[in-house]
């Protein structure tokens, strides 16, 4: 789950699956006079959309932190998860490659990428680093074994390939964090505050990155500067809970509570 605490002690909770579906959003607006438009744009905005699907796997019946009284977030450790996490992603990753290919290679490159310091695509913010157990490992390397054997598929005859993936990657990375900096990670104090995503493909021709700067508007939107979108302003949404603050007996007690907690949609601007 995707977690933000709010200072009266209540937290916005949304699934992995709406988190991505934000970061979706991002990829579809993508390109203007100063940015170029995805290619393949379908393939793209479908891997956004489902690159953190794995998690469906048990986000329907999610561990609950009875303490906390809420679910537990995405970057916690949940106990004696890791072997129901890798089998999720296995799936999540097979299903996407069943529809599209190159979308399976992105998102598998994805889920890699996490336990890799997202390959070091990007400079800002610095990536979360963990060290790896010796499943997690097994997993990482059979999912790159993979990822290799499919662009062997797709690249043949095709000179710019690699060099057009890794600009995708890190795009699914550019959408994967601005979703996260909306839902969780852009808040301090009682607003948004500023942040920095580098280097941001304008294109994909080489060397053609720059740095995408975030600034809060007195009226609680973003700025965006240089603006990447096809719209200005352009207005996103994402699907949410707003869990009370409270504890609880058990999982059980706690997880009834986050069941009976009606969603509701936020609505962020982003202008240029």
């Amino acid at each position: 789950m995707v977690i933000r605490e709010v200072a009266d002690g209540s937290t916005y909770v949304s699934t992995q699956e709406e988190h991505a579906e934000l970061s979706a959003q991002f990829a579809a607006h993508w390109g203007n006079d100063r940015f170029e438009r995805l290619r393949p744009y379908d393939t793209m905005v479908f891997a956004t959309t489902y690159h953190d699907s794995g998690y469906r796997e048990w986000e329907g019946v999610p561990r609950m932190d009875a303490a906390k009284g809420r679910p537990y977030g995405h970057r916690e450790r949940i106990p004696d998860f890791e072997a129901t996490e890798l089998t999720a992603y296995r799936r999540n990753v097979d299903w996407v490659r069943g529809h599209d290919l190159y979308a399976g290679i992105l998102v598998s490159m994805h889920r890699t990428g996490l336990w890799c310091g997202r390959y070091d695509v990007l400079t800002s913010p610095k990536p979360r680093v963990r060290e790896l157990s010796a499943p997690v490992q097994a997993a990482l390397d059979e999912l790159e074994a993979q990822q290799r054997q499919d662009k062997a598929t797709l690249a043949a005859g095709k000179a710019v390939f690699e060099d057009e993936l890794w600009v995708n990657y890190r795009m699914l990375q550019l959408f994967d964090l601005l979703s996260l900096y909306f839902c969780c990670d852009g808040y301090g104090g009682n607003g948004f505050k500023e942040e920095c995503l580098a280097p941001v493909p304008a294109g994909y021709a080489p060397d053609n990155s720059v740095e995408l700067r975030i600034t809060p508007n007195p009226d609680g939107s973003v700025r965006m500067d240089p603006y990447p979108f096809d719209i200005a302003p352009l207005q996103v949404t994402v699907r949410a809970r707003r869990m009370p603050a409270g504890q609880y007996g058990s999982e059980a007690d706690a997880r009834a509570a986050y069941y009976k907690t009606p969603a509701g949609l936020l609505q962020f601007q982003v202008t240029n």
